[in-house]
């Protein structure tokens, strides 16, 4: 099995058909917001989305064949792969992957910490810094010749990130059991002048 030598603009473009805020499509297609992705697992937050055009302005087109870079505050590393069609917040930026490219697989190459730090380099703005997406897109990166193979990757990668997700879950409940059984604890102890003597 071969791999290429590439950069990540050499897997994808940015698609960034504009919607206007009043228009028929804007009312018919759902609002996507940086507020419904998380970072880091790109998980969209469907129950959050907006379904209504007021307020929202100029937005960007996508469906289920776009990967979504958050280019504003890039350390939040917000990247998803949406599976329905919609507009989004121009601070996101659809990215058409090209033939031969797998869209989950672009997806994990821009969560990289190595592309989030290339994010940070060519930021602007020192408030609400921004990625400059030449930086981003001029990252090189190594990618197998096979598209079965990216997929494989990456969903080798996305079966360990929602291991991780359930062992952080346990855990936190854990802690909340311990918190619980400490505070028994303490609320029994017999602490000395409780007595109405």
């Amino acid at each position: 099995m071969g791999y290429k030598r590439l950069t990540i603009g050499d897997l994808c473009k940015q698609d960034r058909t504009i919607i206007r805020g009043d228009s028929q499509l804007a009312r018919e297609l759902p609002f996507l917001g940086l507020e419904n992705i998380e970072s880091v697992t790109g998980r969209i937050l469907r129950e959050k989305l907006i379904y209504s055009s007021e307020g929202n302005g100029t937005a960007y087109l996508f469906d289920q064949r776009h990967v979504l870079y958050c280019k504003l505050r890039p350390y939040l590393n917000k990247v998803a792969v949406p599976d329905f069609t919609g507009r989004c917040t121009t601070e996101l930026i659809p990215l058409l992957p090209i033939d031969g490219v797998s869209r989950d697989y672009l997806a994990w190459l821009l969560r990289r910490p190595q592309t989030v730090q290339a994010a940070m380099k060519g930021q602007t703005g020192a408030r609400m810094p921004r990625a400059n997406m030449k930086h981003v897109l001029a990252l090189p990166v190594v990618v197998p010749d096979s598209i079965e193979e990216q997929q494989r990757i990456a969903d080798e990668m996305t079966r360990i990130l929602n291991l991780v997700e359930k062992l952080k879950t346990a855990y936190t409940e854990q802690l909340q059991l311990l918190d619980a059984y400490i505070e028994k604890t303490l609320l029994q102890f017999p602490f000395c002048g409780d007595n109405n003597e």
